[in-house]
């Protein structure tokens, strides 16, 4: 039986006058992880959470709808309340406990070559290219029960690691990276649709995956690129090859896995059947 982590939570079921079935994955949830709220498929329900709304579509899975909520690695540990609205008011509040993500700190040293690709300007306008390819994204499962490894290559640099560059915080790392030769066969983490496949200043030859629900996958610092912008994939085609392109202190794959625009852990979807029972 494959671990199931972060993610699958005892199931919680609240039945109040009006409301029919919400369904909470569970009421603890670690930073840099994820947990999704479950309803009727007749309702059009809005979420709060930690005080803002959360910006997602009403996705549709077996005959209900399900709400996949992040949780950002930098979410301060403690408790949240989240709101369920509808129509304006507030129907139902639950809260939600977050966790220490407990990650580990990471310290590299570049050039200032490399610390001038890294630039806040550069890497605004990556942001605004990946947030542009994950405007709408595909609203069914594409998916096909866990994700594999795009490489088969022990990790370098773990999800969430507080990130030095130059003795100075830059932010957490968000995702996992693999110190593999250029030109090493890269291989899509699950089936889907490619939203984006072209050179970015910061993240160099990149390819990002939309796998259904807001789900997405990204692959960066590529040598080649062989799919294009609208290619349909399977789990485990070869996508491209690794390389040493854009910020990068050496030829490596920078691998990701989020929600939204919102990095999540990768090994939540590597080690369990999300949304499977």
């Amino acid at each position: 039986m494959k671990k199931l982590i972060l993610l699958i939570f005892f199931t919680l079921t609240i039945s109040t006058f009006a409301l029919e079935d919400i369904k909470f994955s569970g009421s603890e949830v670690k930073q840099g992880g994820f947990f999704y709220v479950e309803y009727p498929i007749d309702k059009n329900y809005e979420i709060i959470f930690k005080n803002s709304l959360i910006k997602i579509k009403n996705f549709e899975e077996n005959d209900k709808k399900i709400a996949l909520i992040p949780v950002h690695y930098s979410t301060p540990v403690g408790v949240y309340t989240v709101k369920i609205i509808e129509e304006n008011n507030e129907a139902f509040s639950k809260t939600v406990k977050v966790l220490d993500g407990n990650f580990k700190k990471s310290y590299i040293t570049v050039s200032k070559t490399m610390s001038e690709k890294r630039s806040e300007k550069n890497m605004k306008i990556m942001t605004n290219f990946v947030a542009e390819a994950k405007k709408n994204p595909a609203e069914k499962k594409l998916w096909d029960s866990n994700f594999i490894l795009p490489v088969q290559k022990k990790i370098s640099s773990p999800f969430g690691a507080m990130r030095f560059v130059n003795n100075k915080v830059v932010g957490y790392h968000s995702g996992i990276d693999f110190p593999v030769p250029v030109g090493t066969p890269l291989k899509a983490s699950n089936s889907g649709k490619v939203v984006l496949a072209k050179e970015l200043t910061s993240t160099g030859n990149t390819i990002v995956i939309d796998h259904g629900m807001n789900v997405f996958s990204s692959y960066a610092h590529m040598s080649v690129l062989d799919v294009k912008e609208g290619d349909t994939i399977k789990k485990g085609d070869v996508i491209g090859k690794s390389g040493n392109t854009g910020f990068t202190t050496g030829p490596h794959l920078h691998f990701t896995i989020s929600i939204g625009t919102t990095f999540v852990n990768p090994h939540i979807f590597l080690d369990s059947h999300v949304l499977e029972n």
